[in-house]
């Protein structure tokens, strides 16, 4: 699953999920940049249910958006 990090939240928000998600759930997420957005991906059901929990106001859902990378 794929989230987009909300405009104006960076470095520190990252952190504090990457955290969230290494103490509490799988572990499986990564990060990625592109063109000026932030992407939070998890593999794992657990991750994903962690992130609408507890980051809902720092993440929009993705899964409609790929990246397009032509």
């Amino acid at each position: 699953m794929k989230f987009l990090l909300r405009e104006g939240l960076g470095h520190s928000t990252i952190h504090q999920i990457g955290d969230c998600l290494r103490s509490h759930g799988t572990g499986h997420h990564w990060i990625e940049r592109y063109r000026g957005d932030i992407f939070v991906f998890v593999s794992d059901a657990a991750d994903e249910a962690i992130l609408r929990n507890e980051f809902t106001g720092c993440l929009d859902s993705d899964s409609a958006a790929e990246t397009d990378r032509t």
